[in-house]
């Protein structure tokens, strides 16, 4: 997926989504991969960015919690 006009409470919706389509799935096969959306070719990591700071890494935290 390739996200446009992007926020971090649009993310966070997004992820939730995704997070309940696979909740379905057993142990084994219930993994989600998140590419970094920074840094390509640098190792593919998640950081704060300069226009939201932490907003997209608290999004995915809140969530991963609410998908519990």
């Amino acid at each position: 997926y390739i996200l446009h006009n992007s926020t971090p409470q649009k993310w966070e919706r997004f992820c939730e989504q995704v997070f309940k389509n696979c909740s379905n799935r057993n142990h084994e096969e219930n993994l989600v991969f998140i590419k970094a959306w920074n840094e390509w070719g640098e190792g593919n990591y998640l950081e704060p960015d300069l226009k939201y700071g932490n907003g997209y890494l608290n999004a995915l935290r809140e969530a991963l919690d609410s998908s519990k």
